[in-house]
């Protein structure tokens, strides 16, 4: 008689394993209805999101202008963008939208939620998110070219300047270099409603009410509850806005085209902006191509980073 040499335990944890297995293996057949749903996102994503950036990779490495020119060009295409001087200006630009933009989603809707939501009239606070997230559903163009019309010589700006008796500080906001980029960084003041308004206060609210009574109780002033109960509790909400504002201003393309195209000169351009005047007004899709694969790196890279220092944090925290 053979006997075998796998101890019982052994022998019994992998028939386990196997009965488990084809439990799942019977139970994903039962519901592979419910699965053939998500065929058609999947076809989607593939005709509409992945092919096109597989081309685009592929297209960075030819000179193609879209129709009769599709020469293979190497990485020639990336290395023009090193000596671009509007691209290089274009990366100058971007770090300081970027930067204006980080710190004014970081703070003001974050202390604008806080507020909201230690009203004590629950009536006034529901009124007051309203009126905070109302700004989301006006379309983005209509609110650019509000701002074109605040920015213009006899715009709204520059009548309060004069009413308040600083009419030597009136300037062709967007026709000047000096003020062009500023006006972008300013535009949709105070940058308070809309999306990262109502992700801080989703994260308020999904916190235990049982953290705030056992702060008060141990004389927690509104200060330190803010900084030591709040604040780290948003974690998460804030690694988020961080992530959708650098991409945000990475791919910023709608309002320079709108405000500025990018002018006076090179002043307030873009790379998006940029990739869009290569490709549409030059014809070189090429080139077009290898900006947009330089663009997803970096969009890539400062992701990752993001994640990787935020995790740091709550690991020491």
């Amino acid at each position: 008689m053979k006997i075998s040499s796998a101890p019982p335990r052994q022998l019994h944890g992998n028939s386990r394993n196997n009965q488990y297995t084809m439990r799942l293996t019977r139970r994903m057949w039962k519901s592979r209805q419910a699965y053939y749903f998500l065929v058609p996102i999947f076809v989607f994503l593939a005709l509409f999101k992945y092919e096109p950036f597989i081309i685009a990779f592929i297209k960075s490495l030819y000179e193609w202008n879209g129709a009769n020119v599709n020469q293979f060009v190497g990485l020639d295409n990336f290395y023009r963008m090193l000596s671009d001087p509007s691209f290089l200006t274009s990366l100058k630009n971007v770090v300081f939208l970027t930067i204006g933009a980080l710190l004014a989603n970081i703070t003001l809707p974050l202390i604008a939620a806080v507020m909201v939501y230690h009203l004590k009239s629950k009536e006034v606070a529901h009124v007051v998110r309203v009126l905070f997230i109302l700004p989301l559903v006006v379309p983005g163009i209509v609110v650019i070219r509000i701002w074109s019309t605040i920015y213009e010589q006899g715009g709204a700006l520059n009548q309060l300047l004069k009413l308040v008796g600083l009419g030597e500080y009136t300037h062709a906001w967007l026709g000047e270099q000096g003020t062009a980029l500023g006006s972008l960084i300013f535009y949709n003041f105070p940058w308070i409603g809309g999306i990262f308004f109502l992700l801080y206060m989703a994260g308020l609210m999904a916190i235990p009410g049982d953290l705030f009574e056992a702060g008060s109780m141990d004389g927690m002033t509104r200060w330190s509850r803010f900084w030591r109960l709040e604040l780290p509790m948003l974690k998460s909400q804030i690694k988020l806005v961080v992530m959708l504002t650098v991409i945000s201003q990475i791919q910023n393309f709608e309002l320079p085209l709108i405000l500025t195209n990018g002018g006076p000169g090179d002043a307030s351009l873009t790379p998006a902006l940029h990739l869009y005047n290569r490709a549409f007004t030059h014809n070189e899709l090429g080139y077009a191509s290898a900006i947009g694969v330089v663009l997803f790196l970096v969009i890539l890279l400062l992701t990752v980073i993001n994640n990787k220092f935020l995790k740091a944090t709550e690991s020491r925290d």
